[in-house]
């Protein structure tokens, strides 16, 4: 098995990722390896723990568009569901999503990383 069919056991919609990137599996694969870095940049659980919403909106929501982009719907959803929860001033709610969401995250990264 190579990167996507991994991928794709973990619950990513890869057939949709594919589409998004005109079939071009090895620009996807490209794009897939530069997500370890995306993340190391932008933390969510810091800002949470020190009670910087704003910023822990922020690095959720750009979260969100990147595993969006590379159709990671396992992260995607969680993230979606946790910028709505931190806009309805719910941080409690997405704490817990979050700790949830970074066990998936850190699942597709390991698998990502095998392949670096």
């Amino acid at each position: 098995m190579g990167l996507i069919e991994d991928l794709k056991s973990l619950g990513v919609d890869t057939d949709d990722a594919l589409v998004r990137f005109m079939n071009n599996s090895a620009l996807y694969e490209r794009m897939l390896k530069k997500l370890p870095k995306v993340v190391e940049d932008a933390p969510v659980m810091p800002y949470v723990e020190s009670g910087d919403l704003d910023t822990a909106l922020s690095n959720a929501h750009t979260l969100k568009g990147v595993v969006g982009n590379l159709s990671l719907t396992p992260l995607y959803n969680n993230y979606t569901e946790m910028v709505n929860l931190f806009r309805d001033d719910k941080p409690e709610k997405a704490k817990e999503l979050l700790e949830k969401t970074l066990e998936i995250q850190r699942d597709l990264i390991d698998c990502i990383k095998k392949y670096m």
